[in-house]
Protein backbone atom coordinates (compact mmCIF):
# COMPACT_ATOMS: atom_id res chain seq x y z
CA UNK A 1 0.00 0.00 0.00
CA UNK A 2 2.57 2.58 0.41
CA UNK A 3 4.60 1.96 -2.81
CA UNK A 4 0.82 3.03 -4.23
CA UNK A 5 1.07 6.40 -2.20
CA UNK A 6 4.02 7.51 -4.27
CA UNK A 7 3.03 6.83 -7.66
CA UNK A 8 1.29 10.49 -9.90
CA UNK A 9 -2.28 9.46 -11.51
CA UNK A 10 -2.77 10.91 -15.17
CA UNK A 11 -5.56 10.66 -17.89
CA UNK A 12 -4.77 8.42 -20.66
CA UNK A 13 -6.97 8.28 -24.18
CA UNK A 14 -7.10 4.62 -24.70
CA UNK A 15 -7.34 5.23 -28.05
CA UNK A 16 -4.28 6.53 -28.81
CA UNK A 17 -1.86 6.21 -24.99
CA UNK A 18 -1.73 9.87 -25.38
CA UNK A 19 -1.14 11.42 -22.01
CA UNK A 20 -4.10 13.93 -21.49
CA UNK A 21 -3.09 17.14 -19.29
CA UNK A 22 -4.65 18.61 -16.25
CA UNK A 23 -7.14 21.54 -16.88
CA UNK A 24 -5.69 24.45 -14.14
CA UNK A 25 -8.68 25.49 -11.20
CA UNK A 26 -10.11 28.47 -11.39
CA UNK A 27 -8.70 30.73 -8.92
CA UNK A 28 -11.23 31.39 -6.18
CA UNK A 29 -10.82 34.62 -3.48
CA UNK A 30 -9.60 32.48 -0.63
CA UNK A 31 -6.38 31.94 -3.25
CA UNK A 32 -5.78 35.58 -3.30
CA UNK A 33 -6.45 35.52 -7.32
CA UNK A 34 -10.27 37.04 -7.20
CA UNK A 35 -12.71 36.13 -9.38
CA UNK A 36 -15.19 37.37 -11.90
CA UNK A 37 -18.84 37.92 -11.27
CA UNK A 38 -21.92 37.90 -13.55
CA UNK A 39 -24.71 38.43 -11.15
CA UNK A 40 -28.40 37.68 -11.71
CA UNK A 41 -31.12 38.28 -9.43
CA UNK A 42 -33.27 41.26 -8.52
CA UNK A 43 -32.00 42.95 -11.61
CA UNK A 44 -34.17 42.89 -14.86
CA UNK A 45 -32.66 40.38 -17.05
CA UNK A 46 -30.74 41.37 -20.65
CA UNK A 47 -32.93 39.50 -22.45
CA UNK A 48 -35.92 42.03 -21.17
CA UNK A 49 -34.09 45.10 -22.45
CA UNK A 50 -34.04 44.87 -26.16
CA UNK A 51 -30.58 44.86 -26.66
CA UNK A 52 -29.09 45.19 -29.79
CA UNK A 53 -26.03 43.42 -31.75
CA UNK A 54 -23.93 46.31 -31.12
CA UNK A 55 -25.13 46.49 -27.68
CA UNK A 56 -24.34 43.41 -27.10
CA UNK A 57 -21.51 43.36 -28.56
CA UNK A 58 -20.07 46.72 -27.21
CA UNK A 59 -20.88 44.56 -23.58
CA UNK A 60 -18.84 41.96 -24.82
CA UNK A 61 -15.91 44.08 -25.83
CA UNK A 62 -15.84 46.28 -22.57
CA UNK A 63 -15.24 43.01 -20.74
CA UNK A 64 -13.21 41.71 -22.51
CA UNK A 65 -11.20 44.47 -22.41
CA UNK A 66 -11.35 44.87 -18.42
CA UNK A 67 -14.49 47.51 -17.76
CA UNK A 68 -15.40 45.00 -15.25
CA UNK A 69 -13.12 46.10 -13.01
CA UNK A 70 -12.12 49.55 -13.51
CA UNK A 71 -13.04 52.44 -15.93
CA UNK A 72 -11.17 52.07 -19.36
CA UNK A 73 -11.23 54.95 -22.12
CA UNK A 74 -12.85 53.69 -25.61
CA UNK A 75 -14.11 56.02 -28.16
CA UNK A 76 -17.05 55.11 -30.42
CA UNK A 77 -14.34 55.31 -33.65
CA UNK A 78 -11.99 53.01 -31.61
CA UNK A 79 -14.84 50.46 -30.53
CA UNK A 80 -16.31 50.43 -34.34
CA UNK A 81 -13.28 49.46 -35.32
CA UNK A 82 -13.13 46.85 -32.85
CA UNK A 83 -16.91 45.48 -33.04
CA UNK A 84 -16.92 46.27 -37.17
CA UNK A 85 -19.75 48.66 -37.24
CA UNK A 86 -19.59 52.46 -37.65
CA UNK A 87 -18.58 55.27 -35.26
CA UNK A 88 -23.05 56.55 -35.09
CA UNK A 89 -24.19 53.16 -34.03
CA UNK A 90 -21.60 52.58 -31.48
CA UNK A 91 -22.20 55.89 -29.98
CA UNK A 92 -25.87 55.11 -29.67
CA UNK A 93 -24.99 51.95 -27.74
CA UNK A 94 -22.30 53.30 -25.50
CA UNK A 95 -25.51 56.12 -24.49
CA UNK A 96 -27.87 53.49 -24.24
CA UNK A 97 -26.19 51.25 -22.33
CA UNK A 98 -25.23 53.91 -20.08
CA UNK A 99 -28.64 55.03 -19.72
CA UNK A 100 -30.09 52.15 -18.24
CA UNK A 101 -26.96 52.31 -16.12
CA UNK A 102 -25.31 48.96 -17.22
CA UNK A 103 -22.15 51.52 -18.28
CA UNK A 104 -20.92 54.18 -15.39
CA UNK A 105 -19.30 56.83 -16.60
CA UNK A 106 -16.71 58.54 -14.18
CA UNK A 107 -17.64 61.65 -15.50
CA UNK A 108 -20.18 63.55 -17.84
CA UNK A 109 -17.24 64.75 -20.65
CA UNK A 110 -14.91 61.45 -20.06
CA UNK A 111 -14.68 59.08 -22.55
CA UNK A 112 -14.28 56.01 -20.46
CA UNK A 113 -16.94 53.72 -19.38
CA UNK A 114 -17.16 50.65 -17.07
CA UNK A 115 -19.79 48.41 -16.44
CA UNK A 116 -21.81 47.66 -13.39
CA UNK A 117 -20.38 46.24 -10.30
CA UNK A 118 -23.95 45.23 -9.37
CA UNK A 119 -23.98 43.19 -12.74
CA UNK A 120 -20.43 42.37 -13.56
CA UNK A 121 -17.44 42.01 -11.80
CA UNK A 122 -13.52 40.72 -11.82
CA UNK A 123 -11.66 40.43 -8.25
CA UNK A 124 -11.42 40.09 -4.99
CA UNK A 125 -14.62 40.11 -3.10
CA UNK A 126 -13.28 43.11 -0.33
CA UNK A 127 -13.08 45.33 -3.35
CA UNK A 128 -16.53 44.74 -5.58
CA UNK A 129 -17.81 45.61 -1.89
CA UNK A 130 -15.63 48.45 -1.66
CA UNK A 131 -16.40 49.48 -5.66
CA UNK A 132 -20.06 49.44 -5.54
CA UNK A 133 -20.16 51.67 -1.87
CA UNK A 134 -17.71 53.91 -4.20
CA UNK A 135 -19.41 54.11 -7.38
CA UNK A 136 -22.96 53.94 -6.23
CA UNK A 137 -24.28 52.48 -9.09
CA UNK A 138 -27.92 52.56 -9.99
CA UNK A 139 -30.12 49.50 -10.74
CA UNK A 140 -30.52 48.48 -14.41
CA UNK A 141 -33.44 49.93 -15.49
CA UNK A 142 -35.13 49.12 -19.06
CA UNK A 143 -35.71 52.41 -21.25
CA UNK A 144 -38.32 53.57 -23.22
CA UNK A 145 -37.07 50.99 -26.39
CA UNK A 146 -37.26 47.98 -23.94
CA UNK A 147 -40.32 48.55 -22.24
CA UNK A 148 -41.97 48.94 -26.08
CA UNK A 149 -40.51 45.68 -26.93
CA UNK A 150 -41.90 43.73 -23.78
CA UNK A 151 -45.11 45.57 -24.36
CA UNK A 152 -45.34 43.84 -27.90
CA UNK A 153 -44.35 40.07 -26.68
CA UNK A 154 -46.85 40.43 -24.32
CA UNK A 155 -49.42 41.47 -26.90
CA UNK A 156 -48.27 38.95 -29.75
CA UNK A 157 -49.06 36.38 -26.65
CA UNK A 158 -51.98 37.10 -26.24
CA UNK A 159 -53.49 37.28 -29.08
CA UNK A 160 -51.92 33.87 -29.68
CA UNK A 161 -53.35 32.72 -26.93
CA UNK A 162 -49.80 31.69 -25.06
CA UNK A 163 -49.65 32.12 -21.24
CA UNK A 164 -47.71 35.38 -20.57
CA UNK A 165 -45.88 33.56 -17.56
CA UNK A 166 -44.43 30.43 -19.91
CA UNK A 167 -41.99 28.45 -17.88
CA UNK A 168 -39.21 26.88 -19.93
CA UNK A 169 -38.92 23.29 -19.34
CA UNK A 170 -36.12 20.86 -20.55
CA UNK A 171 -37.49 18.63 -23.61
CA UNK A 172 -37.57 14.74 -22.13
CA UNK A 173 -36.42 12.27 -24.65
CA UNK A 174 -36.38 8.47 -24.32
CA UNK A 175 -32.63 6.50 -24.33
CA UNK A 176 -31.12 6.40 -27.83
CA UNK A 177 -33.60 9.17 -29.29
CA UNK A 178 -31.46 11.95 -31.06
CA UNK A 179 -34.05 14.51 -32.35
Amino acid sequence: MAARRGRRLALVDQDTGEVIEQKPRVPHQFEGSGYTLQSTGSEVPLYKLGLTGAEWATLDWLREHGAASAAIRVTPEALSEEIDTNASTCKKALARLTKMALLLKPSPRAAAYQLTPLRYWEGAGSTHVTACKRLAPPRVAPDAKARAKTADAQAARSKTGKAADTVATPIRRAAGETS
